[in-house]
């Protein structure tokens, strides 16, 4: 088993808990606000005992190396979850395949919220002039066929941030809920569901936003 110091374990730790809350929150029945991030794995004991159960027989636990890196790197509460929404808001769940690019992406679009918010629009907007469409048609499921809001979302057209926002003001998730049975439109609907609590949206501003680029293009 890798020995760390007493510095090491605190600053491991730190992110092993904050990443076990949120993956608790994505992948479970499981409110992160609700219990704020704390559940069985809230002692450094659980975090040692998980290492360690990937240690057996003399092997190596490469998230303790992982966990430590990201708790260096990552100081305090609120980078470290902007840091795991940068990465679960892509599906990517799983340390070993976490992507520091992301990140980068995630806070350059955070810190330029509304920017991204009119620029989504916008492509909406494009659509809608494209094809002769009406605001509503993007949310509309014909038979079996997947809404333009999910194809936008899915495709990266539009950002998920943009897609909650639009729900927080319009609560399309749970109408196109109530008509499709799909696996794809689930596990959006689930992920956008799951993301908006981490969102401090001012909803009045984005709607004014959203209707500006509608009206004035």
């Amino acid at each position: 088993m890798m020995v760390m110091s007493d510095n090491d374990i605190e600053t491991t730790f730190k992110a092993w808990v904050s990443y076990q809350g949120i993956y608790a929150h994505f992948t479970r029945d499981y409110d992160y606000f609700k219990f704020n991030g704390k559940g069985n794995w809230s002692s450094i004991d659980s975090m040692q005992r998980s290492f360690s159960k990937q240690e057996l027989n003399g092997n190596f636990s490469s998230q303790r190396k992982i966990f430590k890196d990201i708790g260096n790197e990552f100081t305090n509460k609120e980078t470290l979850i902007f840091f795991y929404l940068s990465q679960f808001t892509n599906g990517i769940t799983y340390p070993t395949y976490f992507d520091s690019d992301l990140y980068d992406e995630y806070v350059e679009r955070m810190n330029n919220f509304d920017f991204t918010i009119k620029q989504d629009i916008q492509q909406i907007k494009k659509y809608m002039d494209k094809f002769d469409a009406e605001f509503n048609d993007i949310f509309k499921v014909e038979g079996i066929n997947h809404p333009v809001i999910l194809k936008m979302g899915l495709s990266k057209t539009i950002s998920l941030e943009t897609t909650a926002v639009l729900d927080m003001i319009l609560g399309f998730v749970d109408n196109i809920d109530n008509v499709l049975d799909d696996p794809l439109w689930n596990d959006h609907s689930i992920l956008i569901k799951n993301y908006k609590p981490f969102l401090e949206v001012d909803v009045s501003k984005q709607k004014k936003i959203i209707m500006d680029v509608l009206t004035k293009g």
